[in-house]
């Protein structure tokens, strides 16, 4: 498999989160106080939330899906934002 990245419709879960979420396109609202992100996805309680995903490990096939390491950025909206480990499942 090629160098990964993500794209819109791959699915990603954070270390230790409790569900996963698909990415979504971003609106690209940009403001002075919020920098833009290159992904959306919606939270459980219907929340839309700016995100950046850079994969960080070699893809691996776990039987239903490639996977790699990633690295979450939730963009902050006016305050810092908050960086996660994670995994990218990767639709082929």
């Amino acid at each position: 498999m090629d160098k990964v990245t993500a794209k819109v419709g791959d699915n990603f879960e954070g270390d230790e989160w409790p569900w996963f979420s698909t990415l979504e396109a971003d609106s690209g609202f940009r403001d002075s106080s919020y920098p833009g992100c290159q992904f959306r996805y919606t939270d459980r309680y219907k929340n839309h939330i700016g995100v950046n995903i850079k994969v960080t490990g070699k893809p691996r096939w776990n039987g239903h899906s490639y996977m790699s390491r990633c690295k979450i950025e939730v963009v902050g909206d006016g305050e810092p934002s908050t960086f996660f480990g994670g995994i990218l499942y990767h639709k082929i």
